[in-house]
Parts: structure tokens; C-alpha cells; sequence
């Protein structure tokens, strides 16, 4: 299985890859996608969830066998000041190389910025989320 992701406001926490399942974890619980019986040449925008939490699922298509999903990863507002930070699909990478701890979409409008970095952030709603700020100069 390979994923992309796409940047949101909403989104699972973490996930979980099981074979052709998909467990998305937040802090409203955790939903399971069985993805198994999804058809060859098969694809669809935009799951549906039961209401427990956020939206996980933004897409899925087989092709030659293989699923691709688009799953949704949580940001809020750049930090950097003066740059407004947007952010774009994520690379392709395979299911088993997923690290909850990573942040996957690209950031954009950082053109000639050299000294940001991506982190775990929160906007002054109290939303979490990966952002961009200015990097934090060590004391030294």
C-alpha cells in the first residue's frame, strides 16, 4: 500500500497499517478502514467517517493490485513571521515507512526562507497541528 497525504484542518493523530486495514487514531478514539475488498481499478474522493472524529480516508484507487490512499494530516497556520505558509500533497511513500512523528505535506510559500523549521505547533484557537516557524537559535 502506498499514501500520500494532504494538508487539513481536521485529521486522525496517527495511523496504523495492518495487510490492506487502515486503524486512524485521535482523540476521539480510533476508526478501522478494510480495505480488502476494494476493487481492482476501483477509486473514490472523500470518506465519509462515522462521526467519532475527524476525517481520515480522502481517497483510495487500485491499480495493478496496489492501493493508493490519500489520508489527511493536520496543520494549522505558519508561525514564521511575515510568511504565509501553504502547504502542498506529500510525496508518495509506502505504507511501512509511516512515522506518526513526521510531518509529510510541504510547506510553500517559504520561497528564499532558509532559516525555518516544520514542528508540532498551536494557533491561538488552541488547534495542534504541524506548522513552520523560525528556527529556534541554541543558546551557546
Amino acid at each position: 500500500m502506498i499514501i500520500v497525504f494532504k494538508a487539513v484542518t481536521s485529521a486522525p493523530d496517527q495511523y496504523l497499517f495492518d495487510g490492506e486495514k487502515v486503524n486512524a487514531y485521535s482523540g476521539y478514539g480510533h476508526e478501522e478502514y478494510d480495505l480488502s475488498n476494494f476493487p481492482e481499478g476501483g477509486g473514490f474522493v472523500g470518506a465519509s467517517n462515522s462521526g467519532s472524529g475527524p476525517e481520515a480516508i480522502l481517497g483510495v484507487v487500485r491499480e495493478n493490485g496496489q492501493l493508493k490512499l490519500t489520508l489527511a494530516q493536520q496543520v494549522i497556520p505558519g508561525q514564521y513571521p511575515k510568511h504565509k505558509a501553504h502547504w502542498r500533497e506529500s510525496p508518495i511513500i509506502d505504507a511501512a515507512d509511516y512515522d506518526p512523528n513526521k510531518c509529510y505535506v510541504v510547506p510553500t510559500g517559504m520561497a528564499g526562507v532558509d532559516d525555518y523549521e516544520i514542528v508540532q505547533g498551536v494557533d491561538v484557537a488552541g488547534n495542534t497541528g504541524w506548522t513552520v516557524r523560525k528556527k529556534e537559535m541554541a543558546d551557546g
